[in-house]
């Protein structure tokens, strides 16, 4: 057996409802909530997720709250920290920190914070104060994405009144 194989406690193998503990650990299985001080998912996943620090290996959460979080080779719908967020080799749909983000071969649709490091990844949307970027495909900054969105209201305000008068 090694050292992986070896059963601890708060150590999770298969699937399971809701989690609630100090630290949890999911290998090989999933959750649909897990609340605790520290969440660590290899080659798993979870619904919900919120923890003071989380740490994904191969695995996904669909939503996580937490003060820091490290994903590496995983993938994330939307992750809200308070602390600093790295991603590696991994997806995210939203990421929001009020602290910093570290993007590396990843990609996101939206990245908010007041600090960014990209290196080699994709962003959608990036709203941040300071980008620290290296071989970086971004599609809409903030300039852009606010022409966008006042563009796009204006067209839906135009087809709403088009489709007023018509009734």
């Amino acid at each position: 057996m090694t050292q992986h194989d070896k059963a601890r406690p708060g150590d999770m193998h298969g699937d399971a409802g809701d989690v609630v503990a100090g630290t949890v650990t999911i290998r090989q299985g999933g959750a649909r909530s897990v609340r605790a001080r520290e969440i660590s998912i290899h080659q798993g996943g979870a619904g919900r997720a919120q923890a003071d620090q989380v740490a994904v290996t191969q695995g996904g959460i669909v939503l996580a709250r937490t003060g820091s979080a490290q994903v590496t080779a995983g993938a994330v719908g939307v992750i809200a920290a308070t602390g600093e967020v790295e991603l590696k080799a991994s997806a995210a749909k939203l990421v929001l920190s009020r602290n910093a983000i570290d993007l590396e071969h990843s990609a996101a649709v939206i990245a908010a914070a007041p600090k960014i490091e990209i290196s080699d990844s994709a962003v959608g949307i990036l709203f941040a104060r300071h980008v620290d970027a290296k071989n970086i495909r971004v599609m809409l900054g903030l300039r852009e994405a606010a022409a966008f969105g006042a563009a796009a209201g204006g067209v839906l305000w135009l087809l709403k009144t088009l489709w007023r008068r018509r009734d």
